[in-house]
């Protein structure tokens, strides 16, 4: 996991994280509201700051259910989804690989904005039950409306929002070019981007400074988002065209589960660069083990303590075929932060593959020639 990112919870195999921008948004939203429920009458300080929290957290609920809907679809799909992580604007599901048809991406792009649509219609329900100067009334009210905000606003066709997403599905059916699809989808999003950072400052030379700030920042924002997005799908496209077989390797560090921690260091991982090993006997994978993994482990007890002791089992080793396409092994790679994997074929190692290598190949590519836009 990044530095920058702790884990909340899991929920459904789902971690749930947060990046340290993410408070900005709640401290703002806590802010906002705490002034919204001061102005209503009848309110002591005590309850103005109980619905203030209880609101916030029912938000943050909201915004997880959001990108929930998101990741679930994308695992009926077929898709593996490790995490979700909480922005200062908002939430992204890390989703593994691409959709592999329009429909999909469709469907996993029009879940997000329906769940909020149908979280805000269900709060506004709500609030119509009680008097709108009562708690669960204006906290009822309050919901429904960011709700509906945050669903319609994910439908607006800039790219990366879920509405971009739509118009990438819709101009994929058009095409059957993905990456084309998801260049124009990308000049849309861009458009979109510079209308808002445009009104913002507009806005900010006539009197509303916050709330022109605010949505210049949200332009901007969509803009740098736009161009990683793009360059994350032209990425993908760029190794589509390599398999594991292209660039693994057949030597590789491996060592006998009975060494000891201290010759594994002093013999292969200073040897290896200080890469992970394969543990092996003969020929059959027992488990991996890197350098990193005896940072726990007491540095007098190294002479004596087997490999077999430390290392990852077997059934924990993440491995690929030699058929595996690069960019699905990159994937494996980033979310899991693994520097390299094991190539297995017929449950024999045939060698290994390393990120660096993958890295290299994609700097070369991109410095070689310049996919087109």
């Amino acid at each position: 996991m990044p530095q920058r990112t702790r884990r909340l919870f899991r929920i459904f195999g789902i971690d749930i994280e947060f990046d340290a921008s993410w408070f900005i948004i709640l401290f703002l939203i806590a802010l906002s509201l705490a002034g919204e429920f001061q102005r209503i009458p009848g309110w002591s300080l005590a309850t103005i700051w109980a619905a203030t929290l209880i609101t916030t957290a029912l938000f943050f609920a909201c915004l997880v259910l959001h990108e929930l809907a998101h990741s679930l679809v994308a695992r009926a799909y077929g898709i593996e989804v490790h995490a979700i992580r909480l922005y200062v604007f908002g939430g992204v599901s890390q989703i593994t690989s691409e959709p592999k048809s329009p429909s999909a991406e469709l469907l996993i792009a029009l879940v997000g904005p329906l769940t909020s649509l149908v979280l805000g219609a269900l709060f506004y329900l709500l609030a119509g039950q009680v008097q709108r100067s009562a708690p669960l009334g204006a906290m009822s009210w309050w919901l429904g409306m960011i709700n509906i905000l945050l669903g319609v606003f994910n439908l607006i066709p800039g790219f990366p929002l879920d509405g971009g997403r739509v118009l990438r599905a819709l101009l994929w059916t058009a095409n059957r070019n993905f990456l084309r699809a998801t260049q124009w989808a990308t000049q849309v999003g861009k458009v979109i981007a510079f209308l808002f950072i445009l009104v913002g400052i507009v806005q900010v030379f006539h009197g509303g400074e916050w709330n022109g700030l605010w949505l210049a920042f949200i332009g901007w924002f969509l803009l740098t988002a736009a161009d990683q997005s793009l360059k994350q799908t032209e990425l993908r496209d760029a190794l589509s065209q390599y398999l594991v077989r292209d660039l693994a390797s057949p030597f590789f560090s491996r060592v006998s589960p009975d060494e000891t921690l201290q010759h594994y260091f002093t013999q292969q991982a200073e040897q290896h660069d200080y890469q992970p090993s394969l543990v092996m006997a003969e020929d059959e994978l027992l488990g991996l083990i890197s350098p990193s993994d005896l940072k726990s482990i007491p540095r007098e007890t190294w002479e004596r303590t087997p490999v077999s002791e430390v290392m990852a089992p077997r059934d924990q080793v993440v491995t690929v075929s030699p058929r595996d396409g690069l960019g699905d092994v990159l994937d494996k790679m980033v979310t899991q932060n693994l520097p390299l994997l094991p190539v297995m074929e017929k449950s024999r190692v045939q060698g290994v593959i390393g990120r660096d290598r993958i890295l290299q190949l994609v700097q070369s590519h991109f410095s070689s020639q310049r996919l087109p836009h």
